[in-house]
């Protein structure tokens, strides 16, 4: 079923969704199995971490225990046709929950910190590859001797083991917030002039790096760039898996989408998400291959591991209703970034490109007139690949490739 191991990875991961029950909570430890909790160079962190963001204001914002309403809101939002009603500002202090894993010895790449960012209805058990190993694995790959990266796989805030109690997900989780909070993080984690110690109360990596590499994934994809356009100095690459500068709303609005506790209410319980069901997510597994995976099937068969896209449904988070409001200037780049930006998306990526797949090419090369500055624009386009390359068959190709960019350009 899988591509041959690497002797440096290990079996673990394979065995781990045997062991784990997908009933349990998505703060659970079936979660933290998953990021290699047995590798002892990967250990989970928090970052607490204040910001402040300005937010938009919905003119008519949905009975957060209405899911009708709340579905409307979010088809105006694919639509372009939500209507706002000013700002207002958000601020706070907030935790952060991540995975850290290191390599095993120092190597050339030992000032690069790989920061990954997960995308919607994911958390950061994604870079994990949900235990099933290599090519999935992307934190075991990226830490491998022949790579010897650091990596930082992040949750979102409410998302994955972030506790979302005293949250509102419509007006305080939107992405501006989001953009802020990982500015916060790379303040601390990046270093920075005339600093020569780091504290472990305000930063627990107990160290800095000189490079921050963002590694996204689609709604990832979108904060990378996001923080780019803000921040244009926090990060030395862009790698935007999952991406383009237009998205295909149709296909995505055509998803069975439906409130996270109504689908899931053993992961999603009242007690902890307060009966609010602005957090949204794919209802059945066959809309989730369908929107995430290659649906198609050619001679050799299916191009992705069906146990794989079901383990990743029973796994599956939520976005919130606000993140989805806020995306509204999806596709506006960062001008002022000067840094090399990868953009790595499947040819049958249908959430961010429209078939045929020549024309998918063609979209992720004009996505780079959005980074006018960036002094290398490359991109990568494996075939028979969905929305989800990192989880499909092709995921060994795009390790691959984007670690050989990562090599030459950082």
């Amino acid at each position: 079923m899988l591509a041959k191991l690497p002797p440096n990875l290990s079996l673990l991961g394979i065995l781990l969704p045997i062991f784990i029950s997908p009933t349990r909570g998505h703060s659970s430890a079936a979660y933290e199995l998953s990021h290699s909790s047995h590798n002892p160079l990967c250990a989970p962190l928090s970052f607490t971490l204040t910001a402040t963001a300005s937010h938009i204001s919905l003119a008519s914002p949905p009975d957060p225990s209405n899911e009708t309403e709340i579905l409307d809101i979010i088809n105006q939002s694919w639509d372009g046709t939500v209507v706002a009603n000013g700002n207002h500002t958000v601020n706070g202090t907030f935790t952060l929950k991540a995975i850290y894993c290191r390599p095993s010895h120092k190597t050339k790449n030992e000032g690069v910190l790989q920061i990954l960012l997960h995308g919607a209805t994911y958390n950061k058990t994604m870079w994990s590859g949900y235990g099933f190993g290599y090519p999935y694995d992307w934190q075991s790959y990226a830490t491998s001797p022949s790579q010897g990266y650091h990596t930082l796989a992040l949750d979102r805030l409410s998302h994955g083991e972030n506790d979302p109690r005293g949250l509102d997900p419509l007006n305080d989780v939107q992405m501006p917030l989001q953009t802020e909070l990982l500015h916060q993080l790379i303040s601390v984690i990046k270093t920075q002039p005339n600093t020569k110690t780091t504290s472990p109360k305000t930063n627990p990596l107990g160290r800095t790096f000189s490079k921050i590499a963002l590694v996204g994934h689609s709604l990832g994809s979108y904060l990378s760039v996001a923080l780019a356009r803000s921040y244009p100095l926090d990060a030395s690459a862009l790698v935007l898996t999952g991406y383009s500068f237009r998205q295909n709303t149709l296909h995505v609005r055509s998803a069975p989408w439906a409130s996270a506790p109504s689908v899931f209410p053993d992961r999603f319980p009242s007690n902890k998400y307060l009966d609010n069901l602005e957090y949204l997510t794919i209802a059945t597994l066959e809309g989730r291959e369908k929107g995430f995976y290659d649906n198609a099937t050619d001679a050799a068969g299916r191009s992705y591991d069906p146990e794989l896209a079901r383990t990743d449904y029973e796994y599956s988070d939520a976005v919130t209703l606000g993140e989805v409001v806020s995306l509204g200037d999806w596709g506006v780049g960062a001008e002022e970034f000067e840094g090399p930006v990868l953009v790595a998306t499947g040819q049958r990526d249908f959430v961010m490109c429209n078939p045929p797949e020549e024309d998918c090419v063609k979209r992720l090369w004009e996505t780079g007139q959005t980074f006018p500055r960036a002094r290398r624009y490359e991109v990568w386009s494996p075939r028979e690949t969905g929305h989800d390359l990192t989880l499909s068959y092709s995921a060994g190709e795009t390790l691959e490739r984007v670690h050989e960019f990562l090599g030459r350009e950082v």
